[in-house]
Order: C-alpha cells, then sequence, then structure tokens
C-alpha cells in the first residue's frame, strides 16, 4: 500500500471541466472574437507594472471596465472611468442572461478577471461556471485558474509581464 502523502494543491481540480491553458496569442483572439467583453479589474492589479499593463490593455480593445475592493480609487485618482463593483456582486449581475452589462448594450458574452485574490475570484469563477453557460470567462492573472474556461499557466512576475506586455501591442 502505498503510504505517500501528497500535498493539497489550490490549483488542480478534478473534474469535468478544467480551464484551458492559454498563451497571449489566444487571449487576444478571444478577445477580438467577442461581441462585448468585460474585464474584471481585482486589487491585485494596483502595483505597478502589473497596473500599467491592465491599463494598456483596457484601452487597447477597449474594454468596459469594473473595478472590485479599493481598485476604484486608484484607477479613478488616474482619470480613468471604470465601474465599481464588488466581485460578489458582478458575478451575481453576470449570472442574469437578462442583464445589459456594463454599458447597457447587452449581456457580456467574455469577462476577462486580472488582480482579483485567488480564492475569491475562484469562487467567481466556479459560479459562472456552473449557471452562466452563456458567458466564456478568462484569466491573465499569474496564476492558474482551474475554473476559467481559460487561463494562463502559474508563472513568475518576469514572465507573467512578457505575457501581459503582447495582450496589448499592436
Amino acid at each position: 500500500m502505498n503510504d505517500r502523502i501528497i500535498p493539497w494543491q489550490p490549483t488542480v481540480i478534478a473534474g469535468p471541466k478544467q480551464a484551458m491553458l492559454v498563451t497571449p496569442e489566444t487571449a487576444v483572439m478571444m478577445i477580438k472574437k467577442a461581441k462585448r467583453p468585460l474585464m474584471v479589474v481585482g486589487p491585485l492589479a494596483k502595483r505597478q507594472p502589473v497596473l500599467d499593463h491592465t491599463l494598456k490593455i483596457m484601452e487597447r480593445w477597449d474594454l468596459p471596465v469594473v473595478t472590485t475592493a479599493d481598485t476604484f480609487r486608484v484607477f479613478n485618482e488616474r482619470g480613468v472611468e471604470t465601474e465599481p463593483y464588488g466581485i460578489v456582486e458582478i458575478t451575481n449581475l453576470l449570472k442574469d442572461p437578462e442583464w445589459r452589462g456594463v454599458r447597457g448594450e447587452g449581456q457580456h458574452d467574455l469577462v476577462i478577471f486580472i488582480g482579483c485574490i485567488y480564492y475569491i475570484a475562484s469562487q467567481g469563477l466556479s459560479t459562472l461556471k456552473h449557471f452562466a453557460p452563456h458567458i466564456k470567462t478568462l484569466t491573465i492573472c499569474k496564476t492558474f485558474h482551474s475554473n476559467a474556461d481559460a487561463s494562463f499557466p502559474n508563472m513568475d512576475d518576469e514572465e507573467w509581464f512578457r505575457y501581459l506586455e503582447k495582450m496589448h501591442e499592436d
């Protein structure tokens, strides 16, 4: 009998629907294909250079943005228009196929997460996976999110910044 103890790994979850690992090129293709994408920015995106990359991605793709936690203040101080929502609040709105979206143009079809605290994002992504089949989810965080439809792999900051840079290059 094998008595070896295997440590718990929060990013490895057994289940029928695992996230697809994506490159920046694939993430860009997902954004191009989406009719009404939305970016959800969490508090971990407030630090430099994550904030700079996030702002460039928003601008490059003209994404409507929801800021969670105290992230709204940082964007507001820079003169960047965002919608402030709690992560639970925006998750509940996204579940509703009748919601008109942040810009009032209709429900979003792709939601891109960056900088959300892992355990909270995981719960929100799980909720969307099970209760919002009309939405695809993409995480462009430095940590793999198994509950997303597509996610960057686990990586160090240097590699992550290269990935993010490729998402806003012309």
